[in-house]
């Protein structure tokens, strides 16, 4: 498979040679049905479409969405009976209080070899294969907004019917636009907590360092640029070498000065300790909507 290069900030960043997946994709054309045509799944889609050797369809309940897929003209546009009763790779990417209506309404077009590939978050293996014919190969995955530039990190777990070449095919599939983390289900909602929600993280520090750099006085669009320019390349530094964040924290950080300043403020009220806690507490949300504690939410 080649997958279409993306322009991104972080274009110049290969995946860590120690990037955890590492394999080749299957050979021949592979059918994928994308059930949910929105942000998350259509940014997968995009992804791969980009590949050879993939057919793509999409399942959209909202008519303007689908026909702006249709109108593409490199995927196909279908209802879901049809889309499933083909299809070598089944995504949900709909939203979790969808996930067990969806899986009842796909089970009886689901061809037996079929992979049923969930991006829901806080649905275990366990639900999704509940609503599944018996020894249907299933895996969660736990994806995060920067798939849409091609630069996602995507948490991945097999269910106990999935065999390694199935693995790697879904693996492959989804390298197109992320990094693949294969990791136990009983870790995901750490993953969740970390590269899940940690592009909101970043977003919430722009957000700060945005107000900070007006009330500063400098005009809102300098400081928009100044501020995504800066957590970009910063990124870019750290994705060389994801270890180094304390060096390279450090290696603009002089006794005494302005950025010594500046981080004493985020030690004094234990920014680092405030981060711990908000992670844990986005862990254990995504247990408690797991175990169906408050579904409302």
């Amino acid at each position: 498979m080649k997958a279409r290069q993306f322009a991104c900030a972080f274009h110049s960043i290969d995946p860590p040679s120690s990037a955890l997946w590492q394999g080749s994709p299957m050979p021949g054309t592979t059918r994928v049905a994308m059930i949910g045509g929105g942000a998350m799944g259509g940014a997968i889609a995009e992804g791969l479409v980009a590949l050879d050797g993939v057919e793509v369809t999409i399942v959209e309940a909202d008519a303007a969405r689908a026909q702006w897929w249709q109108d593409r003209g490199d995927v196909r546009v279908s209802s879901l009976p049809v889309a499933v009763g083909d299809a070598d790779v089944v995504f949900l990417a709909v939203k979790p209080h969808h996930i067990v209506d969806t899986l009842r309404s796909i089970s009886p077009s689901l061809p037996t070899d079929a992979i049923v590939v969930s991006i829901a978050a806080g649905v275990t293996l366990d639900a999704l294969e509940r609503e599944l014919p018996s020894e249907t190969s299933v895996i969660r995955t736990m994806p995060n907004t920067p798939v849409r530039v091609g630069r996602g990190v995507v948490g991945l777990t097999a269910g106990s019917a999935c065999d390694h070449d199935q693995v790697e095919l879904v693996s492959s599939l989804l390298s197109s636009v992320s990094l693949v983390v294969p990791i136990a289900e009983d870790l995901l909602d750490s993953l969740t907590a970390t590269s899940g929600s940690g592009p909101a993280y970043l977003f919430y520090l722009a957000e700060a360092m945005t107000m900070g750099a007006v009330e500063l006085g400098l005009p809102e669009d300098v400081a928009n640029t100044l501020v995504a320019h800066t957590l970009a390349g910063a990124a870019e530094l750290l994705a060389v070498d994801p270890g180094r964040a304390v060096e390279l924290r450090a290696s603009v950080t002089s006794k005494g000065g302005t950025t010594a300043a500046a981080t004493g403020v985020f030690d004094a009220a234990d920014v680092r300790g405030i981060v711990v806690d908000a992670m844990r507490a986005n862990r254990d949300r995504a247990r408690e909507l797991a175990e169906g504690t408050n579904p409302s939410a």
